[in-house]
Formats: C-alpha cells, sequence, structure tokens
C-alpha cells in the first residue's frame, strides 16, 4: 500500500500496517531524532503514537463524511466507527496498564495527566493535528448514530410515559428474529454483571455497547420505523457515563442499583413494545 497516496481504508489491525507518510513533517522530525529511538522500549510507544496518529485523521474523514451526508448506510458508519474507537482505547489501555510506557509518554507529552483525560489535545497540539470532530467521537467513546439514539428518542414520542410504549411494525424477516434474541440476551447479561458486581468501564461498556448497537440495528431493519420503547434513552445515557470512568474508578453502589433499575425497567419496555 502506498501511503502517501491516500489514507488507509480503516485504521491499522493486526493483519495491517500503516506508517505515518513523508507527508508528514511534524510527527517525523520529532520520531526520526536519534535520541528517541534508542530502546525497543521507545520504539514501542512511537509505534502505538503512529497508530494513534493514523486513527484521528482516518476518524475525521469518517465523521466528516457522516455529516455531510456522504454516508447514507449508517449501519456502515456504526461499525467502522466503533471499530476506530475501540482500536484506540485498546492502544490508551496498553499505556495504562504498563508503568514504563506511560512514563517515558509522560516526557513526550508534558503535562499529561495520569488518568490521560488530556492525552488527545496534547498530541494534537504537540504534533499539529487537527482533527476536532475525531477527537470529539474518541471522548465520547461511541458513535453518533448511537449517541444521537437519546435525543431522537425524546423528540419523536416525548409524551411516551413510563408505563407505556409504541408498537412497532411486527419483525417480518429472520434477521429481525435473531436480533430480538441477541437483544433479550444482551439484557440478561448486562443485568447479570451488574447483580455480580462488575462495576468498571472494562467490564460494562462492552456489555452496554453491544446491547445498544443491536437495538440500534433493530431499528434500521425495521425498514426505519423506530422501536420506541420505556427506558431505552436511559441506555444510552448510561454508555456515556460508563464510558466518562476513568481506568480503575468504578460506579458506586447508588449508581449500580440505578443501573440495574433501568436496564429492568428497559428490558420490560422493550418486551412490551413487541406485543
Amino acid at each position: 500500500m502506498n501511503n502517501s497516496k491516500s489514507p488507509p481504508e480503516y485504521a491499522p489491525t493486526a493483519t495491517t500496517s500503516f506508517t505515518v507518510s513523508s507527508s508528514s513533517p511534524r510527527y517525523n522530525s520529532e520520531i526520526t531524532k536519534s535520541t528517541l529511538l534508542k530502546t525497543s522500549l521507545h520504539k514501542t510507544v512511537y509505534d502505538s503514537l503512529a497508530e494513534i496518529y493514523s486513527i484521528l485523521p482516518t476518524l475525521e474523514m469518517l465523521e466528516v463524511s457522516y455529516i455531510k451526508d456522504y454516508i447514507t448506510d449508517k449501519e456502515k458508519y456504526t461499525s467502522t466507527s466503533y471499530r476506530l474507537i475501540n482500536q484506540y482505547q485498546i492502544i490508551l489501555k496498553g499505556f495504562v496498564e504498563d508503568s514504563d510506557k506511560l512514563n517515558l509518554l509522560k516526557t513526550i507529552l508534558p503535562g499529561l495527566d495520569h488518568t490521560l483525560s488530556n492525552f488527545l489535545q496534547l498530541l494534537s497540539n504537540k504534533f499539529h493535528c487537527n482533527c476536532t470532530h475525531a477527537i470529539k467521537r474518541l471522548q465520547s467513546g461511541i458513535p453518533a448514530t448511537i449517541e444521537h439514539l437519546s435525543t431522537q428518542v425524546e423528540s419523536l414520542h416525548p409524551t411516551v410515559s413510563q408505563n407505556t410504549a409504541t408498537t412497532p411494525a411486527a419483525p417480518n424477516a429472520n434477521t429481525s428474529a435473531k436480533l430480538i434474541s441477541q437483544i433479550t440476551g444482551n439484557f440478561i447479561t448486562c443485568m447479570d454483571a451488574v447483580k455480580l458486581n462488575y462495576k468498571t468501564k472494562s467490564q460494562l461498556h462492552p456489555l452496554l455497547s453491544e446491547l445498544v448497537v443491536n437495538l440500534n440495528d433493530l431499528v434500521e431493519n425495521e425498514q426505519h420505523k423506530s422501536l420506541e420503547f420505556s427506558g431505552k434513552s436511559k441506555l444510552v445515557n448510561w454508555l456515556i457515563k460508563i464510558n466518562n470512568l476513568k481506568d480503575g474508578e468504578e460506579i458506586g453502589g447508588t449508581d449500580a442499583d440505578s443501573f440495574l433499575n433501568d436496564l429492568d425497567t428497559a428490558y420490560k419496555g422493550f418486551y412490551t413494545s413487541l406485543e
């Protein structure tokens, strides 16, 4: 692949490689200084930064294309956005879990908070990477289609009460039946996880994320007829809240009870809407 001609379709994966091109002088002038790549640790950290440096413009392009309505396939946008976000989070987690990498990263990005909350802003400033839409998406941790789901639910059905739900068109395909089955399993898994005292971001976010994505897919598969039910918008709010937890931080006992209650309400609302 000639990376100097065009960006990769997606960010790097385990089977593909992307190296920042020679057209990125700011980054290359930094990493080619002889004092910076003396050890394998330096190389590992800068390789990770290169991965993130490639994710930012790729996600920026995706976000701008979605905003300008160049992307009409919302399902493809959602899956691609999640893939980029997950890659970023995996790399960032690698810094947090390795004190040597984290200490070196702090020398590269002076002023870096130990929670890495200001990582993206410092990286963007140091290497002159202007990707405001991508940074916002990475900070939210969820695609725009999911983030806006709560607003869409409230605006379309502002009078839906806690005990009523909109009845959707009946599922008419095997895909819908499969999604309903998956969503049921997602609800049960999430509630069991909370009952088993799962409280951290790494424990809860993947489970709730899969539930919300499957609910969104069911909406798309119902010929754009929204499947609305009591408690749906709260799931998105919890997804954002859990994503904003710092590494090692847990949801409190009261929050855990509220989360479980909201899951139960949404689960009952989901089934009521299918009747």
